[in-house]
């Protein structure tokens, strides 16, 4: 159907065109014609950002865009703990430097006492993604999940580089199971495998 308003308003510009250049020609007043054209282009425009197409490829964006700052959070390691600060404020840095880095896909938490960090996923089309991965795993592929648990593979690798072994990194919904887990730079639990 929306392919049919795409067709519909690539036509009706077409015409306000042909229409405008007769205006011009003899003489007459092209504002009605061009009120028309311009609706029509705005409206194709519209009908052709709806299309299937770019409803999937927006959703590949999403977690494409979500696995950029997976890979920049590892891009740049966190800061080596010195011998003048102590373990929990190296934590604390590595926590702030997390939220930092991952702010676009959710806020990010620490457990101290069990030494995990919990990525809470708020960014919408993450969200989308996982509750759809949710009821089909099979199109984690398509949705460039290994990618994006390859990054985050990286991030792990950098807490365990900038803190010791035994840390936890954790990724999921508010209020539900994590969908990732990593530790000491391993995928421990991926739910879309």
């Amino acid at each position: 159907m929306i392919l049919g308003f795409v067709i519909f308003g690539i036509f009706l510009a077409v015409i306000a065109i042909f229409s405008m250049a007769t205006a011009i020609q003899h003489h007459d007043s092209p504002i009605g014609s061009a009120i028309v054209l311009a609706i029509a282009l705005v409206l194709t425009g519209v009908s052709i950002w709806k299309l299937p197409y770019w409803s999937n490829s927006h959703q590949s964006a999403s977690t494409e865009s979500s696995s950029k700052s997976a890979s920049l959070a590892s891009s740049h390691p966190f800061t080596s703990s010195s011998s003048t600060t102590s373990q929990s404020q190296n934590e604390e840095t590595v926590r702030k430097e997390l939220n930092k880095s991952l702010h676009k896909l959710g806020p990010v938490t620490f457990n101290q006492k069990t030494k995990t960090y919990v990525l809470t996923i708020t960014n919408s089309d993450l969200v989308k993604t996982i509750k759809a991965l949710e009821k089909d795993p099979s199109q984690a592929k398509q949705a460039k999940w290994p990618k994006f648990v390859s990054n985050f593979t990286q991030t792990s690798q950098s807490l365990e580089k900038a803190l010791g072994k035994g840390y936890s990194l954790t990724l999921g919904l508010k209020g539900q199971s994590p969908v990732l887990v990593f530790k000491d730079g391993y995928v421990t639990k991926n739910e879309f495998e």
